[in-house]
């Protein structure tokens, strides 16, 4: 009996080993910007273990400071949304550079500077304008728009219109 409980024992111990705590302790603490999800750390090398273990070390050494930055995220506000759960990261602290240099203003064309000298503006015209009789928004301009001559198939021409009068011009005389 004993040499079972001795087994099991022995079993978990040896799966505890092939996971690392989540508690690390440092000499220094590390600066923590979740916004950015950034860790410095300004704790000093062991140049033994460095020249010895490359490889192990560093590994051993970004473990270490990644599982200190995953648990001050969890210490965030955390919600779960559609199984997934997800974390609200507070403003960055740390500002980070621009990779490129911020571009310089282009210099005006010849157009730019006769306009601005002449004090012309530009001024856009409305593409679509509120047609009052439909009461939707039509076009200003083109097909089917605003006020449309051309919609009005027969036209009835007035008594004071003349024999070679025009559709255009009966309809200039019915309008104003």
């Amino acid at each position: 009996m004993e040499d079972l409980v001795e087994n099991v024992l022995s079993e978990a111990r040896k799966k505890e080993e092939k996971f690392k705590t989540i508690e690390v302790h440092k000499d220094i603490d590390l600066e923590i910007d979740e916004g950015n999800l950034l860790a410095c750390d300004h704790n000093p090398l062991d140049v033994k273990k460095l020249k010895s273990d490359k490889e192990g070390y560093l590994k051993k050494l970004a473990r270490d400071n990644a599982q200190l930055l995953f648990n001050k995220i969890w210490q965030v506000p955390v919600k779960r949304v559609d199984e997934v759960i997800i974390a609200k990261l507070p403003e960055p602290k740390t500002v980070l550079p621009r990779e490129k240099k911020i571009p310089k203003p282009k210099p005006p064309t010849k157009w730019e500077q006769y306009s601005q000298l002449k004090g012309i503006q530009n001024k856009k015209k409305a593409r679509k304008v509120w047609d009052e009789e439909s009461k939707e928004w039509k076009p200003a301009w083109g097909y089917k728009r605003v006020n449309d001559t051309n919609k009005e198939w027969v036209l009835e021409v007035p008594q004071n219109a003349g024999i070679l009068t025009t559709c255009h011009a009966v309809i200039k005389l019915c309008v104003y």
